[in-house]
């Protein structure tokens, strides 16, 4: 994608597109840094920080899934255990 056409998607110029990759301007604000992340296809919090955080949410939930799933497989071996 080209400067010319992320500023198009995300409803700039592409001189504020070149002035926030050079650094020139520190905080672009929320509501433009969630329309850049939408225009590049990235979460907006990767494009704030660096990191995606999502990533270490499903990581978390796949966690605690295989916990439940334990407990229950746990809970369905005593049931058939007892007469």
């Amino acid at each position: 994608m080209s400067l010319v056409d992320l500023a198009a998607a995300a409803g700039t110029s592409e001189g504020s597109i070149r002035q926030i990759e050079s650094g020139g301007v520190r905080s672009p604000g929320l509501h433009f840094g969630i329309r850049l992340a939408d225009a590049l296809g990235v979460d907006a919090r990767f494009l704030a920080f660096g990191e995606d955080r999502s990533e270490a949410r499903l990581d978390a939930l796949e966690r605690r899934l295989g916990a439940v799933e334990r407990r229950v497989a746990g809970m369905n071996a005593v049931r058939r255990r007892t007469p």
